[in-house]
C-alpha cells in the first residue's frame, strides 16, 4: 500500500468516526452498536481462560462471492480496492491486538520486503508512531508484555529474511517448516539469531501439530491466522479453527478468468456452507466508505466452532 492509501486506512476525522460507527446489530440480539470497540469487547483472552484452553481465530474480508483478492499488475493477488474500507480494517487490528501470537507465512513476509509490492504491513502497526500505536497501548494497559504479538512462520522453505523490525520488537519469532529443513544449516543460522524453527511435517506444516506447538509448548492464549487461504486449510483440516471472523462486503467482485482471484475457501464454498461452523454474530454497516470513496454496506460475521460453542 502507498503512503496516501495507508493514511487513508488508519487516519480518520471526528466527524468521519461519528458517521461510520454505528451498527445495527441483528445476532445475539437486536440493537444498535459501536464500531470501534466491538471485536475488543468480544474479550478473547477471557473466552480462551473460560474454556480452558488455546482460542484460534482468523479474520477475512471478503465479497458476496467469498472472493477476498484479486491479481495486479503484477500478478501478486490484493484485497481489491472496491472492499477496502476503514470500518474492516479496524476491526481486524482489533482482532490482531487480542492475540498472543500470529500466524504469518513466508510468501506475506517475502511481499513485505519488497518495495513494489504495495502489501499492508500488519506486523509494526501497534509499534510507536505506527497508525494503531493506541491499541498497542491498549496492549500494555491490558496486562500484555509487548506492544505487539509474537509471530508464528509457516513456510516449506526457510529462503526468506526475516525483517529486521521484528527483532527490535523484543518478539519471539517461530517458524514452523518440514522436519528435514528444520535440521538443516539454514535453520541452525536462524536459531543463532534468536529464531525458534520447529519441524512440523514430513511434506509440510501440519495444522494441528503447529498450533499444539503454540498452544501446550509455548502457553499462548489466544492465536490469529492472518494470513492466506491455504493456511486457512491446514486449520480447517485439523480442525483447530474456533472463531471465524467474517466482514462480507455487499458486492460482488467482477473478473473473467477465474484463476485472477482468490476466494476464502476452495470451489467457491462459503463459510456458511461449512458445516462444524454456526453463524453467532451479525452487524450490518449500510454506509461504509471504501479506498474508491464510494459508499457500500456490509456485513461483520462471527462463526463459531460448534464444539467450541459446546464448551463455554
Amino acid at each position: 500500500m502507498n503512503a496516501d492509501a495507508n493514511k487513508w486506512m488508519t487516519d480518520m476525522t471526528f466527524q468521519e468516526l461519528i458517521e461510520s460507527d454505528k451498527l445495527t446489530r441483528v445476532f445475539p440480539e437486536k440493537g444498535q452498536v459501536s464500531l470501534e470497540g466491538l471485536y475488543l469487547g468480544q474479550r478473547l483472552v477471557d473466552m480462551s481462560v473460560n474454556m480452558g484452553r488455546t482460542l484460534v481465530v482468523t479474520d477475512f474480508l471478503t465479497d458476496r462471492n467469498g472472493v477476498i483478492a484479486k491479481a495486479d499488475e503484477r500478478h501478486d493477488f490484493r484485497v481489491p480496492l472496491e472492499l477496502r474500507n476503514k470500518s474492516d480494517w479496524r476491526l481486524f487490528q482489533e482482532l490482531l491486538a487480542q492475540a498472543d501470537v500470529i500466524i504469518s507465512s513466508e510468501a506475506y513476509l517475502k511481499r513485505l520486503l519488497d518495495p513494489g509490492s504495495q502489501v499492508e504491513d500488519v506486523l509494526s502497526q501497534f509499534e510507536p508512531g505506527k497508525g494503531f500505536e493506541g491499541l498497542g497501548k491498549w496492549r500494555l494497559d491490558a496486562g500484555y508484555r509487548k506492544r505487539s504479538p509474537d509471530l508464528a512462520i509457516v513456510s516449506r522453505s526457510l529462503d526468506f529474511e526475516v525483517p529486521e523490525m521484528l527483532f527490535g520488537s523484543g518478539r519471539q519469532i517461530t517458524i514452523f517448516t518440514t522436519n528435514s529443513l528444520a535440521r538443516s544449516n539454514q535453520a541452525k543460522a536462524l536459531a543463532s539469531s534468536g529464531v525458534i524453527v520447529v519441524g512440523s511435517g514430513q511434506a509440510g506444516v501440519e495444522g494441528k501439530r503447529m498450533i499444539d506447538t503454540l498452544s501446550d509448548g509455548m502457553d499462548y492464549r489466544v492465536i490469529m491466522m492472518a494470513t492466506g487461504p491455504a493456511v486457512l486449510q491446514l486449520l480447517l483440516e485439523a480442525r483447530r479453527l474456533d472463531l471465524f471472523y467474517v466482514t462480507e462486503a455487499q458486492l460482488e467482485i467482477p473478473f473473467d478468468d477465474p484463476a485472477s482471484v482468490k476466494r476464502i475457501l476452495p470451489e467457491g464454498k462459503k463459510v456458511n456452507q461449512l458445516k462444524e461452523f454456526s453463524l453467532t454474530h451479525q452487524y450490518i454497516q449500510e454506509k461504509a466508505v471504501n479506498e474508491y470513496g464510494s459508499q457500500i454496506s456490509q456485513l461483520f460475521l462471527r462463526y463459531d466452532r460448534k464444539s467450541t460453542l459446546a464448551s463455554h
